[in-house]
């Protein structure tokens, strides 16, 4: 009992700095690109390749797909850029979104203190440059800490016999994993802090691939919570923006899992392929399944935005009474 305590609280703890540390570092990006965030998403935003291209770069600037996706949901929304070129965004959106889990991938925890430090010194610096650097490095150390203090749990689990006995059963079943990925990710509210955890995991031999696979699936689709969310209040024309998001990501996740087998496969030739070892399965999965699905999704863009538009019809204006006429 003392060993699932632990384990509880360095997961949980864990998570809250890497949301921290993803937050403080995406924060400071986007209030440092602020301005070029909104020129670049109005000017490049033409039409869906542009608008890809744009996602992809703007998304891996600022390492805040959250921020790409709301702010594209609020152009839709005033009127400002149309649905097609949103789409687009959203799609290049979800590879930049990659780009953390890929640098989490590194085997680079054990500096975290000492980038830590730098971006707590940095950030007091006299010019804003510094302290903008800083605050960078600050959030690249929470997330490597958080990395560091979920390795420990995982480590005591390595070492419980009844808690490994427990995961082996468990994890063999894909769709229970892909709940959990789903759940997890829209509890913490961070697909960072989900696929960190899954990378632990399985490179700790805790997790057959697949099972590792639909965890980051989940976390595919638990993400899009947020774009719900920005998108209640809005126009017919923000939410549709924001099923944009959820529809392409369930969409590609049911692709993903109808070839499951297939598809990781493919993810391991991959990854050896370009002479990389195994811990960087995880991220190179998250990396594919979002660029396939976007490759999918490309071509067919301007269908899928006609079925949107059918899916989410425009509201009909309400009739005002007659009597109000002479108001």
């Amino acid at each position: 009992m003392l060993d699932i305590l632990q384990v509880l609280i360095h997961f949980v703890v864990g998570s809250l700095l890497i949301v921290t540390g993803v937050n403080t570092m995406g924060n400071t990006l986007e209030q440092a690109n602020s301005k070029l965030l909104e020129k670049a998403m109005r000017a490049f935003s033409r039409n869906k390749w542009t608008s890809f291209f744009t996602g992809i770069l703007l998304t891996g600037l600022i390492q805040s797909s959250t921020a790409v996706t709301i702010l594209t949901i609020g152009f839709v929304d005033s009127g400002i850029m149309k649905l097609e070129s949103a789409v687009g965004i959203i799609y290049g959106a979800n590879i930049g979104t990659t780009f953390t889990a890929q640098f989490m991938s590194f085997q680079i925890t054990q500096y975290s203190r000492y980038i830590l430090i730098a971006g707590c010194i940095l950030s007091f610096g006299p010019m804003r440059k510094f302290r903008t650097a800083g605050s960078v490095l600050a959030g690249i150390g929470l997330l490597f800490s958080g990395l560091e203090l979920m390795d420990k749990s995982v480590n005591i689990l390595k070492n419980n016999a009844f808690l490994v006995q427990w995961l082996q059963v468990h994890s063999d079943n894909v769709f229970l994993c892909l709940l959990a990925g789903l759940v997890i990710t829209m509890l913490v509210q961070s697909s960072s802090a989900t696929v960190g955890m899954t990378i632990l995991l399985f490179n700790g031999g805790l997790l057959p691939f697949p099972s590792a696979v639909a965890l980051t699936l989940g976390d595919n689709i638990g993400s899009c919570i947020i774009a719900q969310i920005a998108g209640m209040e809005s126009s017919t024309a923000g939410k549709r923006a924001a099923w944009a998001h959820t529809i392409y990501n369930i969409a590609g996740v049911l692709l993903a899992w109808l070839f499951l087998s297939q598809f990781c496969r493919f993810v391991q030739f991959m990854t050896h392929w370009m002479g990389q070892d195994s811990s960087r399965l995880i991220a190179n999965a998250h990396t594919m399944f979002n660029v396939l699905s976007a490759m999918l999704f490309l071509p067919i863009s301007k269908y899928y935005v006609r079925f949107l538009q059918c899916v989410i019809p425009e509201r009909k204006p309400i009739r005002r009474l007659k009597e109000s006429r002479h108001l």
